[in-house]
């Protein structure tokens, strides 16, 4: 099968392209870069540039492109670009768009959420045959949180209250892959890691990790997004079916 994977440079995007080869497919990468070899399209999905020419050919799509740290790209990649992709896809024949979202957003107040639901509503208008992903906070993704409250010299400063269900890129992949062979799920169930942990273990656990040598000091913070998290909103402990924990992907990384 021919399978292009939008964001196909990022940490989950990187991880569906080595899955799909793996089971036997054609991967095909897009991203915003120029690249080499027969396999790679560059494009972009907040302009449209080469998206038409990247779906030429495809038998499905795995679209796991988003504006993720650009909030002022939030509306032009993951809705106008997702409709616009849809649009093209259609044109082109392919019979099947997986999507990859994000567990219990609703009624959750952080603007990306905002967007990925508009996205979703985009993938929901049946344009062509469709599933939805949803998944739990990547271990990626915690790091980045982390190196941004690591700035402060000397100090960690984490809202050690909020409760995330940390889960592997490659983990998530291999269920990608599993949807595009499936075909078209509609909204398949949510994809969880192994464990549920508060954020002031997981930061704990990556200090030690790296062997930093800062003092963690508890954040509070008094915004309603941050009391959702730490009620558990975006946690989905009945599906916990990620099989590589914090502290492994840790100990992978870091030794």
């Amino acid at each position: 099968m021919n399978v292009l994977v939008t964001g196909g440079t990022g940490a989950l995007g990187r991880d569906v392209v080595t899955a799909l080869r793996a089971r036997g497919h054609r991967a095909v990468v897009l991203s915003r870069r120029a690249g080499e070899g027969a396999d790679w399209r560059q494009g972009d999905l907040a302009t449209g540039a080469g998206i038409a020419a990247a779906v030429a050919g495809q038998d499905a799509v795995v679209h796991a492109g988003s504006a993720t740290v650009q909030p002022w790209k939030y509306r032009s990649t993951d809705v106008d670009g997702t409709r616009r992709l849809l649009q093209l896809a259609v044109e082109a024949g392919v019979k099947h768009v997986v999507y990859v979202s994000i567990v219990g957003m609703e009624g959750v107040a952080y603007p990306y959420y905002r967007y990925k639901l508009a996205a979703e509503a985009e993938m929901r208008q049946d344009v062509l045959p469709w599933s939805i992903l949803r998944a739990t906070q990547f271990h990626t993704l915690l790091e980045l949180f982390l190196g941004l409250m690591s700035k402060l010299p000397g100090l960690m400063t984490v809202p050690y209250s909020w409760q995330f269900q940390p889960v592997d890129t490659a983990d998530v992949a291999a269920r990608l892959v599993e949807a595009v062979e499936d075909g078209p799920g509609g909204l398949l169930p949510d994809f969880g890691g192994p464990e549920v942990s508060d954020f002031r273990s997981i930061a704990e656990s990556w200090r030690r990790a790296r062997r930093l040598r800062r003092r963690l000091v508890n954040l509070p913070l008094p915004f309603k997004a941050s009391r959702q998290f730490a009620a558990g909103r975006l946690l989905c402990p009945e599906h916990a079916d990620g099989k590589v924990t914090w502290e492994q992907y840790l100990a992978r990384k870091y030794g």
